[in-house]
């Protein structure tokens, strides 16, 4: 067998990621590629470190991989569910277990919540490699991750709104009422900025950015962002 050896589909089509039964290094390799790709990744080694963190992973979190590198990838990522629950701890499921089955290796994409370095608050799609156990590779998963489209609380908001359109629905004159740069600092906002970030990106300072969000909820007669961002949403700002 060669030294790399990939997984190819029997119908012509696109590979299908299987089960790689690795000669040493092969997982090394697998890793190797893996850091280059867009999403974030992150390599667990099998006493539940950190020993792989790219450059998508730091932006992220926050984190260069020199202060991650080692330390419990628990520690880290400290991931919940939807209902708060925790998913990533020092007993994880994943750790040190090998699947079985054809196919089983890749374990199902799944949304996961997670914290920035600052604390911002980030609703991740996870998708979660396990790789073949040999004897001298020393990393036993990947995680792939890649930030989702809608938080948990906007999702609440949306259906909410969504699920009585009446107040969901405000008068144009009331849109209209919004500046141009109030506009903008409520898609910052649908984007899942805070304070700080906006007045990052606007290059204002933090009270500026809290004063212009203090009069969109005012304009829009809202008393929450979420709320804000939501009935912006189902009004098509």
């Amino acid at each position: 067998m060669s030294q790399r050896q990939e997984s190819r589909s029997t119908t012509g089509g696109p590979a299908r990621l299987q089960a790689i039964h690795a000669e040493p290094l092969e997982s090394s390799y697998l890793v190797s590629v893996l850091s280059h790709t867009a999403d974030g990744m992150v390599a667990i080694d099998t006493e539940g470190c950190i020993l792989g963190w790219n450059a998508a992973a730091e932006g992220l979190f926050g984190c260069p991989a020199e202060d991650v590198i080692g330390r419990a990838c628990n520690e880290v990522l400290d991931f919940e569910d939807r209902c708060g629950n925790t998913v990533c701890d020092a007993e994880c499921s994943l750790h040190g277990g090998a699947p079985q089955g054809e196919g089983s290796w890749v374990v199902p994409t799944r949304e996961v919540l997670a914290r920035t370095d600052s604390g911002r608050r980030l609703w991740l799609s996870l998708t979660t490699i396990l790789v073949p156990p040999t004897e001298d590779e020393t990393c036993c998963r990947i995680h792939l991750m890649r930030q989702a489209g809608v938080t948990p609380e906007l999702e609440e908001a949306l259906i909410e709104r969504l699920t009585q359109p009446k107040r969901g629905e405000v008068d144009a004159s009331v849109i209209d009422q919004l500046t141009l740069r109030e506009r903008e600092v409520l898609r910052l906002l649908a984007e899942g900025l805070g304070t700080q970030e906006i007045a990052d990106h606007l290059f204002v300072s933090a009270t500026t950015a809290r004063n212009h969000v203090q009069h969109i909820l005012n304009k829009l007669g809202v008393h929450s962002r979420l709320e804000a961002v939501a009935l912006a949403l189902s009004n098509h700002i």
